[in-house]
């Protein structure tokens, strides 16, 4: 799972639009229930029957209500008991528990590519794109779900009324339902993927990165049920990693886009230098030639001395004001403004420290929000273009 948490905040970067995604479920055939020998009576059919047709047995208690079963060992079985005053709310509560087996580790799992779809700058954390990542949980628990039954209902009479109820899942069955999904997903992710290699057209290439993507959430949570649920703990390799499909998509966004810079004021020079340093190490390429450009950022930089009561030391208040211009009609699409202040035994190592500072926030957060702004203003376009 680390493996995602290292390249999360640059894909964020890119603010990609995730889809919700549909997969529909098969009907899973009954699991063959092992007959419970525990010396109950019982009320009806064997267990053997289908699981609508389960009896209620009472008497003496089943192992499984307060330990682990002889009948379903863990290495063959998933199992979880639910209790309640009547049978449908047992049962009910019984597949519940079953499920939250799946639940926690899959929202762990999401929860790393949420990240993928946020960043932090000073302080507050904003989400670029927004999915719905219960859905996703929703979809690919609904397959494993499906082959979950109810084992044994028991109720017992004394000291009170209470129905117990069995869920079971076969590990072997639903591994290689899974199996089989993830080997599904796989091939066409790395169909996807291929394809983009070969395709001329730009929005071609993005809309099968972005594909491939939304398919890879998918599997990663059909991989992390398979850990589950699998004997020996192990999930299927990927058969191309996220890293690659991040790279390819990073490189398609941001490949024949140029980034002029214009910056005014104090150790405008400096701060510049800076800034294009930050740029290049994200990937976008700047260049000096207004015309040949697709953005212009344009910015403002002010320092002045500030009087804060302290004889001994001087102050300064900085400011940086940034616009980004679209330079095929000159609209204003995002803005930035940072401030702050510095201080230190002259005005002349106050600023200093403020040009210092400046340059941190510029690579840091600066240079984060252009490239948020402009890749976001780049794929609503996209997103525009296919509507039509």
């Amino acid at each position: 799972m680390n493996q995602f948490a290292a390249f999360g905040r640059p894909l964020s970067r890119l603010g990609m639009i995730l889809l919700v995604i549909l997969v529909g479920c098969a009907v899973q055939p009954q699991l063959k229930i092992p007959e419970e020998n525990s010396g109950a009576t019982h009320d009806g059919p064997t267990p053997t029957e289908p699981a609508n047709t389960v009896r209620v047995i009472s008497g003496k208690r089943p192992d499984w209500v307060d330990t682990k079963s002889k009948h379903y060992p863990p290495d063959r079985f998933l199992i979880a008991v639910g209790y309640g005053p009547d049978r449908p709310s047992a049962e009910d509560k019984a597949r519940a528990e079953i499920a939250k087996i799946f639940h926690s580790d899959i929202h762990s799992s999401n929860r790393i590519y949420q990240e993928i779809l946020e960043t932090t700058t000073g302080g507050k954390t904003r989400t670029r794109e927004s999915i719905n990542f219960e859905e996703i949980t929703r979809v690919s628990t609904r397959r494993v779900l499906s082959g979950v039954r109810i084992a044994q209902v028991y109720r017992e009479s004394e000291p009170n009324p209470q129905f117990y109820a069995l869920a079971v899942i076969d590990r072997y069955r639903t591994e290689k339902i899974l199996q089989h999904k993830i080997e599904e997903l796989d091939r066409d992710i790395q169909k996807l993927y291929l394809e983009t290699r070969g395709q001329p057209d730009k929005l071609g290439q993005v809309q099968n990165l972005q594909l491939c993507v939304r398919k890879h959430i998918l599997r990663q949570a059909y991989d992390t049920e398979l850990r589950i649920v699998s004997p020996s703990g192990r999930g299927i390799p990927q058969a191309v990693s996220f890293m690659e499909i991040k790279n390819r998509l990073n490189a398609v966004l941001l490949r024949d886009f140029f980034i002029a810079l214009s910056i005014r004021g104090i150790q405008a020079d400096e701060i510049q230098r800076t800034l294009v340093e930050a740029l290049n190490q994200k990937g976008f390429s700047i260049s000096e030639e207004i015309q040949k450009t697709s953005v212009l950022v344009r910015g403002t930089i002010e320092i002045e001395p500030i009087e804060q009561g302290v004889t001994e030391w001087k102050f300064v208040r900085w400011k940086v004001y940034f616009d980004l211009v679209d330079r095929q009609d000159g609209a204003v699409f995002g803005s930035v403004q940072k401030s702050g202040k510095a201080g230190h035994l002259t005005y002349a190592q106050a600023e200093e420290r403020a040009i210092l500072k400046m340059r941190t926030i510029l690579a840091e957060e600066i240079s984060e929000d252009l490239i948020m702004r402009y890749a976001q203003n780049f794929i609503l376009g996209i997103s525009t273009i296919c509507l039509r």
